[in-house]
């Protein structure tokens, strides 16, 4: 699902991933209410403890992730860390398993452009929109891989990196040759691993003691 942005910046997020987020987020407060009702009130108050763990992993995991495009980057947001790859340190763009951004040496997938399955292939086939269909690579069969389809989530990312890395080249906005010497941000959510390291702590506790 592609979120509102600026004229000259695109925000995606996995719209099945924030369904599953809540769906989920909905199993863990029924937990908490079930709890309390059988217990007839808040007996033991730790036991928020673990209920905010499932919360929080909810949210980093399902509902925060997202691929953000501009003229400067690609920026994904994924569950551990955030990469930031530069337009001139971008070498190729797939979709195998999920939407994986090529540089030298390295490659990072989005965790928030998963590629369907077979079931949301056929799905994302019969959906797939014919004019954006000219921006995805074809395999030897001369057929368009299901990652690629644009009624994929992966699809969906892949097409609004390729046409703003085609429009940018165009206009000689992006260096060539300099793709080795072009570093990538890679910033750790060190935050969020104390946080849950944390919550996961305060959950063995309670369900220990």
């Amino acid at each position: 699902m592609q979120e509102s942005g600026s004229a000259d910046r695109d925000v995606f997020v996995s719209t099945f991933n924030r369904f599953l987020a809540v769906i989920a987020w909905a199993l863990d407060a029924f937990a908490l209410v079930a709890y309390i009702t059988v217990h007839d009130g808040p007996r033991n108050p730790w036991v928020l403890v673990p209920v905010a763990l499932v919360a929080v992993a909810i949210w980093t995991g399902l509902w925060r992730p997202r691929v953000v495009i501009d003229d400067e980057r690609i920026e994904l947001r994924n569950v551990f860390r955030t990469i930031t790859v530069p337009w001139p340190a971008l070498i190729h763009v797939d979709t195998k398993y999920a939407l994986t951004l090529y540089t030298p040496g390295h490659h990072y997938a989005a965790w928030a452009a998963p590629a369907p399955g077979r079931t949301g292939a056929a799905i994302a086939a019969r959906k797939q929109d014919r004019g954006r269909a000219a921006m995805a690579p074809v395999s030897d069969d001369g057929k368009i891989r299901p990652g690629d389809l644009t009624a994929s989530e992966s699809g969906q990312v892949a097409y609004l990196v390729r046409d703003r890395w085609a429009k940018l080249r165009e206009e000689g906005r992006i260096e060539a040759g300099v793709a080795d010497e072009t570093p990538v941000g890679i910033q750790v959510h060190w935050w969020w691993c104390g946080t849950m390291a944390v919550l996961l702590v305060g959950t063995v506790l309670v369900l220990v003691l």
